[in-house]
């Protein structure tokens, strides 16, 4: 990370604080140079004055901005050498920008990029105009240009909650002594930054958890804050008091490298790289999705044909819904739709296709069967499965009838991922989570005019959350390479 390079010198027989463009050879775009200069502004003691800056000069052998001097700082240097004046910095911002107009801030990107914004010594900030700004990024290379521009940029996030989500980037930079998204697997992993939480720091538990809980906050609970006006709006109300309460101090220090920070990282890098190859190499696992479901159609509409009656026949009704949730635990799709009437879909099918879909795949790729059966798990006791792999199926199903042709069907229900977004829950380390349901299903029977007995619907009634269990991981076995000898 590139910080931005300031000294003061004397111009024309007067101190002046010069902002480094770059090398005395740095060409200068003329278009950005034309008409009259643009204002910035200064924030200090409560009070917000416009700024002027004097011109440009070649000083210590360096292209630069000059102006009547200013003890000013860069925000980069919040994660060293002022990492305790983080919190008065913020605050500020947080109390400035409120007072300028959009066409000032011009949050084209999103944020109000880095080399807008500087700290002055003993309180206040300095905000340069968006002419600046150009001129400062004109002159930059693509690494400077991340570094104080996209860095900071957070996707999907609600556009009137971005300047609080900036002040908190900027919080928690001065307190991990790096920006939260500055590496490339958090960005590919949702933008999900390593918790405070996670580092020993000397920064109180309400301070991490409320910049954690900032950066990691939903797009409901930021629209319930921010609301859909202006970005700076909310800043000078909500974030401002937010910030007022924590607890800063002038030495701070952290250590990322934790057993737990270590742990993070590495599943966040696993993460990642499933990301990138979904994005890469997508396209091969939906061509083969799309075979699955033309073969499939191929072949069920086959099945249906030669299966005359289909393998249930003779079966009573019980029987038959026995067999469907069999099907569904073993990810047979065919099972599942063998006593089904015309034009009858399964509830299931669609979460059974997509996890057989990722079951196959993982096979081809990793030789590892992705999923265990739910029954087989119980039956053994519930013991410990292969790193990267989950848990599914149905079990203890029990049938009520009610009247002639229906019964209600309850059955507890094993998934790798909540029903409810509420039930989530974060596995230790070394253990992933299994999520318990009990499901309630209406079957209704009909006889077709060969006598078959078919499911003419299926209902879903209700889920009832039963729990969210641990378990724990082996890790994967690499398949043994077998060195053959040539033949005598």
């Amino acid at each position: 990370m590139k910080q931005a390079e300031i000294f003061t010198t004397t111009i024309e027989g007067k101190p002046s604080t010069c902002l480094v463009l770059g090398g005395k050879d740095t060409e200068l775009p003329g278009y950005l140079l034309q008409g009259e200069k643009d204002f910035g502004y200064i924030y200090k003691d409560g009070r917000i004055s416009s700024w002027l800056w004097k011109g440009l000069t070649l000083a210590e052998g360096k292209r630069c901005i000059y102006f009547d001097a200013i003890p000013i700082f860069s925000l980069w240097d919040l994660v060293d050498t002022k990492r305790g004046a983080a919190k008065d910095v913020v605050s500020d911002l947080c109390r400035a920008l409120p007072l300028l107009d959009d066409a000032f801030l011009d949050l084209s990107s999103g944020i109000l990029p880095f080399w807008r914004m500087y700290g002055i010594e003993g309180g206040g900030v300095l905000i340069l105009p968006q002419s600046l700004g150009d001129l400062l990024s004109s002159c930059a290379d693509d690494e400077e240009r991340y570094d104080n521009v996209a860095m900071w940029v957070h996707h999907d996030i609600h556009p009137a909650f971005s300047l609080c989500d900036e002040m908190a980037q900027i919080l928690y930079m001065a307190a991990a002594g790096f920006p939260p998204f500055s590496d490339a697997d958090t960005r590919e992993d949702g933008f999900r930054a390593i918790p405070l939480s996670l580092m020993n720091s000397t920064l109180d538990k309400a301070t991490r958890t409320f910049v954690d809980d900032a950066l990691s906050m939903s797009l409901t609970r930021q629209r319930d804050i921010a609301g859909n006006g202006p970005a700076q709006r909310i800043l000078g109300t909500w974030m401002a008091s937010q910030v007022e309460r924590l607890s800063w101090k002038e030495d701070i220090t952290s250590d990322a490298s934790t057993h737990e920070c270590t742990s993070f990282r590495e599943g966040q890098h696993k993460r990642a790289a499933r990301r990138i190859f979904w994005r890469k190499k997508g396209w091969i696992v939906l061509s083969v999705i799309a075979v699955v479901a033309v073969v499939g159609g191929i072949t069920a509409s086959r099945v249906k044909l030669a299966l005359t009656p289909p393998y249930t026949y003779g079966m009573d009704d019980k029987q038959i819904i026995e067999e469907y949730f069999t099907g569904q635990t073993e990810l047979d799709v065919e099972k599942m739709d063998a006593s089904l009437d015309k034009h009858v879909k399964s509830p299931a099918e669609l979460e059974v296709t997509n996890l057989y879909v990722n079951r196959q795949t993982r096979k081809a790729y990793e030789a590892i069967d992705a999923i265990t059966n739910a029954r087989t798990w119980i039956a053994d006791g519930k013991p410990a499965i292969t790193e990267g792999t989950n848990i599914y199926g149905v079990t203890n199903v029990t049938i009520a009838r009610t009247d002639e042709n229906s019964y209600r069907v309850n059955s507890e229900i094993w998934t790798p991922y909540p029903y409810d977004e509420g039930n989530t829950k974060t596995p230790t380390e070394g253990h992933t989570i299994v999520y318990h349901y009990k499901e309630t299903q209406d079957f209704v029977f009909t006889t077709n005019k060969r006598g078959w007995r078919l499911i003419a619907s299926i209902t879903n009634v209700s889920y009832v959350f039963l729990g969210a269990e641990e378990v724990g991981l082996t890790p994967k076995t690499r398949p043994t390479t077998v060195q053959m000898q040539p033949s005598p």
